[in-house]
């Protein structure tokens, strides 16, 4: 069976050093060991004839910021090389020389990705289990104790970066290139390395557990000779670590729910520490497990090490866990914090950087773009050589464009291939927008079950209810008699609460002949559907005095809240309230590399703060589509990320329900 490599990061480019020379006085070059991303390893003996691995880090770069990178990875090496642990790969000694970074360290017998193939080459599927539950045992030691008695996180977990000494494994190649820039992945650096990364990493909000969520992907990989995830451009990885649930079918049926939490899009919803996940997978055997000493000596070792450094350990899985629910929260809170922009190995309370792209592109401009504009010196006006096209003047040509950035709110012109200087509203005023043209004047609540009033001063509320038709007239009866009301029902599932204005008598004021008062209008869902949704209206009818009105206005609200009070039993599970529209839309399918589909033209049926509903002749091919309201003028010529929540067939229609992407 040939080998099946593991992902290796960076570019490579030709060697710069040769054989035989001396970069530092004593350290004699003798055979190129890696290269990659900005730097190359070479093995070279050392003073007294000791071998080591030695690695170059240029500080020339195309894009300018070369010997910013190199003084920014020298600073972090500053607070690296003091730490001492028998499973971190020794940093013996940092400088620059002629512009270059220099980092002499342990030489390792070899990566653990060369013992995965050694075993690919064998027929098996990867490292035998017990043998990586020995490995990663080393592994988790070393990354807990970084982050416990450093505050600091590897970030670039990858089978790279494990390296075998002596039969254990030493965590290696820490803070190199490994830094949360926004620029970082589209120009080539591989601090971050996207087969691998965790979801909060790419948002720039990294975790204590982020180091977690790598290690566990390496697990599945090396003992499976597979991958959670099927994407296969760095794009398409990026997104789905975000947004997609891993595929965990070809781990043994025990080590699912275990990997399943570390894997979890929540750092919270993972382990406490590197050193849980692995006790965890440690605390179940597979028929191919072998019993022998040795695994008990190293899960004696690992008790004790999270002993040592105060860690929780591992509970037994309860029966949601057994059958594949991961959604148990641990008990301990997850302290997050922001990454500096200075060094890889990331300690608390650094900076927030600004949000780094979800999804790039190399891919070269279709004929459908328009030419691209000269490069400019620095200090030159961008001319303003493109005008982005109304709306009435778009062209019918969608497909075959991949976006090179992906934002919650992009300008039309994008969408089509052109450039724009369009400002760019946020998602909340893009919502806020739509809602405030849905609504027509009136109020929209922005909370579940708070009271609305529409133009015409009608007020709305809505809940969900599980209270049948025929109890709803019991339940009632409380307000009828409170506000001396009528109580009619027209229908089985509309009911009327009515008051009307005598001549004499209510509220002491005088009214025409004509009936006239203000009624509550109660629509209830049919029975059968379990929770459904209950409706409340009120208005004004006939031609009541002005005192009349005046103190209905003041009743109305009071009373739909007793109704509310008597009715909702269940808790409102929805964010925001929803407002019913009948306006078009326009949806530009996503793929999960950011490659744009042909635009599917939909009819809204209602919007809400956090996202919206459309009915569409077809459902759309893909999970993420971006949102055109071509009628709406704050937001005509920009368009909003949805993410496809519920597709429904009905009738001949299908109806699908979406939630704005906030956060990108």
């Amino acid at each position: 069976m040939p080998p099946v490599p593991t992902a290796e990061s960076g570019s490579y480019r030709p060697y710069t050093k040769l054989a035989g020379t001396e970069p530092l006085p004593g350290y004699k070059l003798l055979e190129p060991l890696g290269r990659g991303g900005f730097g190359e390893v070479w093995k070279c003996e050392a003073p007294g004839g000791l071998l080591k691995a030695i690695k170059f880090v240029n500080g020339v770069a195309e894009d300018g910021r070369g010997e910013e990178r190199l003084t920014q990875e020298l600073d972090a090496f500053q607070q690296i090389k003091a730490i001492r642990h028998p499973f971190l790969l020794m940093l013996e000694r940092v400088e620059i020389v002629a512009n270059e970074l220099v980092m002499v360290m342990e030489l390792a017998d070899r990566q653990l990705q060369d013992r995965f193939r050694e075993c690919r080459h064998c027929g098996l599927p990867g490292i035998p289990r017990d043998e990586l539950h020995a490995y990663f045992a080393d592994a988790a030691e070393a990354l807990d104790m970084i982050a416990a008695k450093f505050e600091l996180q590897h970030l670039d977990v990858k089978p790279a970066n494990l390296f075998l000494v002596s039969g254990h494994v030493k965590v290696g190649d820490y803070g190199l290139v490994a830094r949360l820039d926004p620029d970082g992945l589209a120009n080539g650096n591989r601090g971050l390395t996207p087969k691998y990364v965790a979801p909060e990493a790419l948002r720039g909000e990294p975790s204590t557990r982020s180091d977690q969520y790598s290690l566990a992907l390496v697990y599945y990989e090396l003992l499976t000779g597979a991958f959670p995830y099927s994407g296969r451009t760095p794009q398409q990885l990026m997104l789905q670590h975000v947004s997609v649930k891993p595929d965990l079918s070809k781990l043994p049926p025990v080590d699912q729910p275990i990997v399943g939490r570390a894997l979890a899009k929540n750092p919270e919803e993972r382990f406490g520490s590197c050193l849980e996940f692995v006790q965890g997978l440690m605390s179940v055997a597979t028929a191919a497990s072998l019993p022998g000493a040795g695994m008990n000596v190293r899960r004696a070792r690992v008790e004790r090490s999270m002993v040592e450094m105060d860690l929780p350990t591992a509970e037994p899985l309860d029966a949601a866990e057994q059958t594949g629910n991961h959604s148990r929260v641990p008990g301990e809170l997850t302290q997050n914090f922001t990454v500096s922009s200075r060094p890889s190995l990331t300690a608390l309370n650094a900076t927030n950087p600004s949000l780094p792209r979800l999804v790039t592109s190399n891919r070269q401009p279709t004929a459908q773009r328009a030419p691209q504009a000269p490069a400019l010196t620095p200090g030159t006006p961008a001319p303003n050589l493109i005008n982005t096209p109304r709306p009435t003047e778009r062209a019918d040509r969608y497909s075959s464009l991949t976006l090179d950035r992906i934002r919650s709110v992009l300008p039309f012109a994008k969408l089509i291939g052109l450039e724009s200087n369009t400002h760019i509203l946020t998602p909340a005023e893009f919502a806020r927008a739509v809602v405030d043209h849905a609504a027509a004047g009136a109020h929209i609540p922005l909370m579940p079950g708070d009271m609305g009033r529409l133009a015409d001063g009608t007020c709305v509320c809505q809940f969900p209810s599980t209270v049948t038709p025929a109890v709803v007239p019991f339940k009632l009866g409380v307000v009828r008699e409170t506000w001396g009301v009528s109580l009619e029902q027209p229908e089985p599932t509309r009911l009327i609460l009515r008051k009307a204005a005598p001549n004499t008598g209510f509220w002491g004021s005088l009214s025409s002949k004509k009936p006239s008062g203000f009624e509550i209008i109660v629509q209830i869902p049919p029975p059968g559907r379990g929770v459904g949704e209950v409706t409340v209206t009120s208005g004004l009818y006939g031609t009541p005095d002005r005192e009349f009105v005046k103190k209905a206005q003041d009743a109305i609200p009071r009373m739909i809240a007793e109704v509310r009070r008597e009715l909702k039993n269940v808790d409102d599970r929805r964010k925001h309230p929803r407002v019913s529209v009948n306006f078009g839309v326009t949806l530009y399918p996503m793929h999960s590399d950011g490659g744009i589909d042909t635009k599917v033209v939909a009819r809204c049926r209602d919007v809400s703060l956090g996202g919206l509903a459309f009915a569409s002749d077809t459902p759309l091919p893909t999970k993420y589509a971006y949102a055109l309201f071509d009628s709406i003028e704050p937001v005509s010529d920009q368009a909003i990320l949805v993410k496809v929540l519920r597709t429904l067939a009905v009738g001949r229609e299908c109806v699908t329900g979406c939630e704005y992407r906030v956060d990108l």
